[in-house]
């Protein structure tokens, strides 16, 4: 048969795949669950959504009430505000009343996949009120049950089911004739059985790059859940050839299965067999290989430390010991003053520092290990299309390790421009105290809410883009490599 006749072939195996009713059958179950999974991704996006304007509102009334109170301390009074009390001083604010928040807002693709959000807080309020080791803890993740059976998102119906889809789809096409008979029938005639395998194989990645594409973007839109795609799209059309090439690697699959001439049975065992050690087994030995790669510090070893960090700094008179040295890396030598290390705020300001000194180093290795896991999967998941696709979808949708990590740093960094800013205000209302308002009863030393810095969040768009181009490349290439096996083995026809 000319090459010119195979646009005629492929649309008669068109049209015999879509005159079976079990095609039909596959194609609404996948869709269904396209659009169960959206709108549930849709519903945890909506929840981020609403912890986020929810620690806004939470800043701005701390703002509010802060500038309420500064006007109404702001007249003489037979009262007496206490430090702790106090909003319009430096330190009371900033440790008792200031709600500063990290966040990490959704991208507008986040509905494609849960990722680690269940187990990671999007956002981390940065407290000063009371010392914590680590500052992604104070976050309730929810049901054991729920996280033991994982989330059912866009990202498990499109790297787990999809394939099973194709496989029914596609897993017996040459089989089933082979069983029947019918292969002889087809191979008496002037056709050769690269053609026909072509016609047949090409025909069912048709249908379901069409099928897994189109009901993708009709649950996407009808869950509602995306975001603003302003500079996006680029991310989008990437993500949408990746998981074009890897439905066509699974019907590649299909073919190359059906070249080996085991039957429909043989066919489908194999193909079974392929797709849990590509989306189950391959991806859990990765896992265990990250964890060996890069592993985890003890946390409980960061807890006893801040424990013991804690406990020596109220023996004896080690306080003020700690902070008068404290004092002198922030004081000129001309200003300070023995009894400044017994100003409550002073002493609490050179505990917090000398927490942080105790645990830098557990800190440090806590950052460097999430940073160096997050490496490790990036480059172990190329080895398994079902995880290079999983995250290609967590980065684009801001939930992958890697973000988080980043996350992390920045919370710490976020925290340490607040201390910069607060501190030389504290220090300078402790080393010449200058009464405001004669007779009023708060300090009313503190009037600059406005310029207290803000959580700036990194862009997750130029990782998401690196993440999907590579994934594109890998799977094109692992498609490529499939189709070409196939091609290669279905030179004649079986004996």
């Amino acid at each position: 048969m000319s090459a010119a006749r195979f646009p005629r072939l492929l649309a008669a195996e068109l049209r015999l795949i879509l005159r079976e009713r079990l095609t039909w059958a596959i194609l609404v179950a996948l869709v269904a669950s396209l659009c169960f999974a959206a709108w549930t991704g849709a519903d945890r996006v909506a929840a981020a959504r609403t912890a986020l304007a929810a620690a806004v509102a939470d800043s701005e009334r701390a703002v509010r009430d802060a500038k309420a109170a500064h006007l109404r301390y702001g007249r003489p009074a037979a009262i007496k505000v206490n430090y702790w009390q106090d909003p319009t001083d430096a330190f009371g604010y900033r440790t008792y009343f200031m709600a500063a928040y990290a966040v990490k807002p959704p991208t507008p693709l986040a509905i494609l996949a849960a990722g680690q959000s269940d187990v990671q807080p999007a956002v981390t309020k940065v407290d000063f009120g009371f010392s914590t080791v680590f500052d992604d803890t104070a976050t309730e993740i929810g049901s054991a049950a729920a996280l033991r059976l994982g989330p059912f998102d866009l990202a498990f119906v499109l790297i787990v089911l999809v394939p099973l889809a194709i496989i029914a789809l596609a897993g017996t096409r040459l089989s089933s004739e082979h069983d029947s008979g019918i292969l002889r029938m087809i191979a008496a005639q002037p056709t050769g059985p690269r053609r026909v395998a072509g016609a047949k194989f090409a025909a069912a990645a048709l249908v379901a790059v069409t099928a897994t594409l189109g009901g993708t973007s009709l649950a996407l839109v009808l869950s509602g859940g995306l975001g603003d795609f302003a500079g996006w799209s680029w991310t989008a059309a990437l993500l949408a050839a990746a998981l074009a090439a890897y439905v066509v690697f699974w019907v590649a699959a299909c073919a190359l299965a059906a070249s080996l001439w085991r039957g429909a049975v043989g066919a489908l065992a194999g193909l079974v067999l392929a797709w849990a050690c590509l989306t189950v087994a391959l991806p859990t030995a990765l896992g265990l290989a990250v964890d060996v790669l890069s592993p985890i510090p003890s946390r409980i070893a960061a807890i006893d430390a801040s424990r013991q960090a804690q406990a020596r700094f109220y023996v004896g008179d080690e306080a003020r010991r700690v902070t008068a040295a404290w004092l002198a890396t922030k004081l000129p030598e001309d200003v300070r003053r023995p009894e400044l290390a017994d100003v409550p705020e002073l002493k609490r300001l050179a505990r917090d520092a000398h927490y942080d000194e105790a645990l830098a180093d557990h800190h440090r290795a806590a950052c460097a290990q999430a940073l160096a896991a997050s490496a490790w999967s990036r480059w172990l998941a190329l080895f398994s299309p079902a995880t290079a696709l999983t995250l290609a979808l967590e980065t684009a949708s801001g939930t992958d390790a890697g973000r988080h990590a980043v996350f992390l740093t920045e919370a710490a960094a976020y925290r340490r421009s607040l201390r910069a800013f607060f501190e030389p205000r504290i220090l300078a209302q402790a080393v010449t105290p200058a009464p405001v308002c004669a007779g009023c009863p708060a300090r009313l030393d503190f009037d600059a809410y406005d310029a207290v810095p803000a959580f700036a969040p990194a862009d997750a768009r130029a990782a998401a883009e690196r993440q999907a181009f590579l994934t594109l490349a890998c799977l094109g290439a692992a498609a490529l490599l499939l189709t070409a096996l196939a091609a290669r083995r279905l030179k004649q026809w079986p004996a």
